[in-house]
């Protein structure tokens, strides 16, 4: 595998625990915390090409914009959700309780942007609309999930971000 070296070095660099959610049993997939390392060292030791190849790979063998295309990244969004599903509910109890209120209103507000940003890209490439739209949500969902595993680990600057003191 092409991305061996690099897995196994975002790996290693992931593989501690946030500190924030010590107490709770996350569980996310390889192939989606790879993607997040990779998202977390951005520009530093990784490119966002090499991130994208990540995020993307077990839907690389399909025809781009064919159906089964479609079905694989409608497969990966349902796991990117998943993942984000399982990082919210963490990050609501780690933060502080005037924050909480305040990252239920933002995923709505983010799920509305998300919504209108991915109809248009898909609208912007007719042949292959679903594949387009369902990629878009897959990165949408990939980044939200690596500001939120930033947020745990106490480097996130979002004005929600304000953990519980222990």
């Amino acid at each position: 595998m092409k991305y061996a070296p690099l897995m196994a070095a975002l790996a290693l660099a992931f593989a501690a625990t946030p500190a924030a959610a010590q107490d709770q049993d996350i569980e996310i997939s390889e192939d989606k915390l790879l993607v997040l390392a990779c998202l977390e060292n951005l520009e530093n030791t990784t490119t966002w090409s090499q991130c994208v190849n990540l995020m993307f790979q077990p839907c690389i063998d399909e025809t781009p914009g064919s159906e089964t295309h479609a079905a694989c990244l409608g497969e990966e969004r349902a796991e990117w959700a998943g993942t984000v599903e399982t990082l919210q509910n963490v990050v609501i109890e780690a933060v502080a309780p005037q924050s909480k209120a305040e990252v239920v209103d933002l995923m709505g507000l983010w799920t509305t942007y998300v919504v209108q940003k991915c109809n248009e890209v898909a609208t912007s490439k007719p042949a292959g609309a679903e594949s387009a739209r369902l990629g878009c949500e897959v990165s949408e969902l990939a980044g939200l999930s690596a500001e939120f595993a930033a947020c745990l680990e106490g480097r996130s600057t979002a004005d929600y971000c304000t953990l519980k003191e222990n």
